[in-house]
């Protein structure tokens, strides 16, 4: 079992130009900015499917030389938060006994006590919403009554088809 916690460093670090954490002297100096702002131009107008090594193929071998030159930059992997459990998972004989349910009647006179406070608590629907949930009911009932009928009357005709009367 691992006892790494959420805060944890990351394991995996990689550098990335242009990333908050990276290092600070790895700027670039663009030589061209109207070329610069054309090649910005030309990225967000392209399709999206278009990968890094499909860009990089135009590239002319001063483009890749300095490429080459830039410093990495760091990317750290995060890892998903673990939180820790409030209480040891009980054992096997634990959760085979018998435990005490408190509300549990000792007489019949609890009994519809207990029941009628617990009735007391329940939301009733209003007439309106009784009769739209009843209509609902009905008409499923009658399209399962036709469907159950249908089948039955099919099923019997093609026995009395196959085996005759």
């Amino acid at each position: 079992m691992s006892d790494k916690s959420h805060d944890a460093e990351p394991e995996f670090e990689e550098n990335l130009p242009g990333e908050p954490d990276a290092p600070e002297d790895d700027a670039v100096e663009v030589e061209d900015p109207e070329a610069l702002a054309a090649a910005e131009e030309e990225v967000t107008e392209a399709d999206e499917d278009i990968t890094l090594g499909e860009l990089e193929k135009n590239f002319t071998p001063e483009e890749q030389a300095a490429a080459a030159a830039l410093a990495p930059v760091r990317r750290r992997t995060a890892k998903a938060p673990v939180r820790k459990k409030d209480a040891a998972t009980r054992k096997r004989s634990d959760a085979l006994t018998e435990h005490e349910d408190p509300y549990r009647a000792s007489n019949p006179a609890e009994f519809v006590k207990q029941s009628a406070s617990e009735l007391k608590k329940v939301v009733w629907p209003t007439w309106p919403q009784t009769l739209t949930m009843f209509s609902a009911v009905l008409v499923f009932v009658l399209i399962m009554i036709t469907y159950v009928g249908l089948a039955d009357f099919g099923f019997g005709w093609l026995m009395l088809q196959l085996f005759g009367s």
